[in-house]
């Protein structure tokens, strides 16, 4: 999952708490973990609708990236998740190699869990990348302010 989608565009309609953004593919939409997902199409699609929490207006120029939640739940889901069901599967596997007098039940029983555990947490992630997760990080510029005095709306 990446960090950020390196793209911007301009807001042209709002829908309540959201903007529909045509975007400027400037190349790097390509190589973005939505595409590879399916959320954007590839890059073929123009228009996203996307959260607006900047309250960005028609005709601005924004910066669009992943609600940091999903950034968060994605790290943990594709790292944290499968790490520690790796060591719990070692340490059930210990617990059962030693009564049952099987010293390699340990390695293969972690594994075992790994994979398992692992399976159901990247479909959870599959399913968190095709959700609304992309929104407004910033106002680049706004086209309402006179020419010569540029501004980022934080």
């Amino acid at each position: 999952m990446k960090p950020s989608i390196p793209d911007t565009g301009t807001v042209i309609r709002l829908e309540g708490g959201y903007a529909v953004v045509r975007m400027k593919h400037e190349g790097s939409c390509y190589k973005c973990g939505a595409a590879a997902m399916g959320l954007c199409k590839g890059g073929l699609m123009q228009e996203l609708t996307v959260m607006n929490p900047k309250n960005a207006r028609v005709g601005d120029t924004v910066k669009i990236g992943l609600v940091k939640r999903v950034q968060y739940k994605g790290f943990v889901l594709a790292y944290v998740v499968p790490a520690l069901a790796l060591l719990l599967g070692i340490a059930a596997g210990h617990l059962l190699g030693s009564y049952a007098g099987l010293p390699f039940l340990e390695i293969l029983s972690g594994f075992l869990v790994m994979i398992a555990v692992s399976f159901f947490s990247f479909r959870r992630l599959k399913m968190l990348d095709a959700s609304h997760s992309i929104e407004i990080v910033q106002v680049i510029s706004d086209p309402w302010i006179p020419d010569g005095q540029w501004m980022v709306r934080q």
